[in-house]
């Protein structure tokens, strides 16, 4: 297990070759760090001197997102969808022993130490570019490549810092927002970052993203012109955290933050360009013959990631073919109670498999679709925008779910008179509906202290909904 002091003794070791071969860090004692520290600081400054160097580790942290013990499992279809109660049988013993809330497993909190420590690792990588960046003659980059590389790792490091805040504290509706948070890191250094307040985190998330939008207004995703080399493709920018990434997770930390009117601009603002950007997906690219049927929605993606290995990532958990009782998937009561027996609702019609008395989502059998893993799509602004909105003007937040509801073949309207507790309940079922293998189910219920969850016997325990910290990170005494 790793804490946020070892971690950073560690990367003057191991960062500089982290970058080159996107390869995990290992733990070394603060003996050998001190031994190492001034060489690999020279290394680090030497790599990140030219253009290509900046690229190469950005590249780099894009690449350890997408491995298992990040968003190419436990953070979208693995870990934590399993916590957000998407499936019935649960999969391996760990997964079932989480479940149950039993945090303490050891099997358990490995799983917890591995997502918490490499997310921290990716944090120091993109911090290391941020220090650097600004000690190079800009004139090694191209028109825009500054402001794109500085915006993206600005944006990235928020991102996640967001998500641990998200993992591992309580949300304001349980009464969090003066707790203890988490150490939000903004250096590449050997000094220990304490935790904030969760308030305090909050505002330094939105403070970095603020900053990132400044430097990525005017990108090809934002503008319809290209401005750059790097990246010059509107597909190729939804795979890196672009402009209207920067809105839409703004959105979603202010609607944690219990910011409504902020977190409506900015849903907004994403939704406004939606037809043109992040269009819905079209009928006949789920009607085409496999291996080509784009499960995964890659027109809607604001921002995603390609995972290589993606395919080998699910087989062991959701390959239905392999009928093993480590699969997670869905009993015929749950597929039903999730989809209320809408047969022309796309995302039960298509991704959906029965096999014998087992359903398994399909969403991420894509091997002709670049290996694409959603991270955010525009449907969660539309239900952002709905919540917000379900009390100051029901009418309108109703619009804005029928709108995903025609999209996904529900050709039944919600009504403009339901109340602000329908909307709610309907956006629940939204959510459900929509994220299974992207990990945000888990959010939603815990944003709104969920004490009913379908799938949990009973009453749900919110101390579910609080991961514990690496016991060494509590060792130094935060």
């Amino acid at each position: 297990m790793l804490t946020s002091k070892l971690i950073i003794m560690k990367r003057h070791k191991k960062l500089f070759i982290s970058v080159l071969f996107f390869a995990g860090l290992t733990l070394f004692s603060c003996k050998k760090w001190i031994d190492v520290a001034p060489k690999t600081q020279i290394e680090s400054s030497r790599f990140l001197s030219n253009r290509q160097g900046f690229v190469e580790a950005l590249t780099g942290v894009y690449i350890k997102m997408v491995a298992t013990n990040m968003y190419g499992k436990e953070l979208s279809f693995g870990f934590i969808d399993v916590l957000g109660s998407s499936y019935t049988n649960n999969g391996s013993t760990a997964y079932r022993t989480a479940f149950s809330g039993n945090y303490q497993d050891q099997a358990v909190m490995n799983i917890i130490t591995s997502i918490y420590s490499n997310t921290y690792n990716a944090i120091a990588n993109i911090n290391n570019i941020l220090e650097q960046i600004d000690h190079v003659d800009k004139s090694i980059f191209a028109a825009g490549e500054y402001e794109l590389i500085k915006g993206e790792a600005l944006g990235l490091r928020a991102f996640l810092h967001f998500d641990m805040l998200r993992l591992h504290t309580k949300s304001y509706k349980d009464g969090g927002v003066n707790t203890l948070g988490i150490p939000y890191v903004t250096t590449y250094s050997g000094t220990v970052t304490p935790r904030s307040t969760v308030k305090d985190d909050i505002t330094k998330i939105i403070a970095d993203l603020n900053l990132a939008e400044q430097l990525l207004k005017g990108e090809l995703i934002e503008t319809g012109v290209s401005s750059t080399t790097v990246n010059s493709t509107f597909d190729a920018r939804k795979e890196r955290f672009n402009y209207y990434a920067i809105k839409a997770t703004k959105a979603r930390a202010y609607l944690w933050a219990q910011d409504n009117v902020n977190a409506l601009k900015e849903a907004e603002a994403v939704i406004a360009v939606a037809p043109s950007r992040f269009p819905f997906i079209n009928l006949s690219a789920l009607t085409a013959a496999d291996p080509n049927k784009n499960r995964v929605f890659t027109t809607e993606h604001i921002f995603g990631l390609t995972a290589e290995r993606l395919q080998q990532n699910i087989t062991a958990v959701l390959d239905s073919s392999l009928r093993t009782g480590s699969l997670q998937y869905m009993s015929s009561t749950r597929v039903n109670q999730q989809y209320e027996g809408i047969i022309t609702d796309i995302r039960s019609q298509y991704m959906i498999k029965q096999v014998a008395a087992q359903y398994y989502y399909t969403k991420l059998h894509q091997p002709q679709i670049s290996r694409r893993m959603p991270l955010i799509k525009i449907p969660e602004m539309y239900y952002i925008a709905a919540e917000c909105l379900s009390t100051s003007n029901p009418a309108r937040a109703v619009d804005y779910l029928n709108i995903v509801r025609r999209s996904r073949g529900i050709t039944a309207d919600l009504s403009q008179t339901s109340s602000t507790a329908q909307i709610l309940t309907e956006i629940e079922k939204e959510y459900r509906k929509e994220f299974p293998n992207e990990g945000q189910i888990f959010f939603f219920h815990k944003r709104q202290n969920s004490n009913a969850v379908i799938g949990v016997s009973g009453t749900n325990q919110t101390l579910r909904y609080v991961l514990p910290l690496p016991q060494q990170e509590l060792d130094f005494g935060f």
